[in-house]
């Protein structure tokens, strides 16, 4: 319950209620959060490189190669989520400083965390349409950018130094 619960607060980000609620969730929540919904977002692409992985391959050859990708690609997408959003959270951070607001870094990850779910589904969505990469990453970009500022901008001033 508590996937599709943060999966629906996400979607209506920049809400502040949605994004009340999504902070209060601990480190590790968004953590599986992330992985669950790339999991899901990836596994088409993960059974099409299965089903037509190539014929000339040897059974033995075929089953090392699915055991292998069905440990270390999950390894690479928890390693991917945490990079990731840990870079966005470092953008996060020097929007934060520009806005003068009172955010701590826990905080802009969580936010981060939340407010790729939208931009990483439309990235997803974008690539089956054959959009080109870059149109794609731009999207994200603009819409991550957009979610972060409208979040930030919800906390109070951080107080002026003397």
């Amino acid at each position: 319950m508590g996937f599709f619960d943060s999966l629906m607060n996400s979607l209506r980000l920049p809400k502040k209620e949605a994004m009340f609620k999504l902070n209060r969730k601990g480190i590790t929540n968004t953590i599986l959060y992330l992985f669950i919904l790339l999991l899901l977002l990836f596994s088409p692409d993960m059974i099409t490189s299965i089903i037509y992985l190539e014929t000339n391959v040897t059974e033995v050859s075929r089953g090392m190669y699915v055991v292998q990708f069905l440990v270390f690609y999950p390894l690479l997408i928890v390693f991917l989520i945490l990079v990731g959003v840990s870079i966005l959270a470092g953008a996060g951070l020097l929007m934060r400083k520009w806005l003068s607001r009172k955010l701590t870094y826990q905080q802009l990850w969580k936010l981060t965390a939340y407010a790729s779910t939208l931009p990483l589904i439309l990235s997803v969505v974008l690539k089956y349409l054959t959009v080109p990469d870059s149109v794609s990453a731009l999207i994200f970009l603009s819409i991550f950018g957009y979610y972060m500022y409208r979040m930030i901008t919800v906390y109070p001033k951080a107080p002026a130094k003397a």
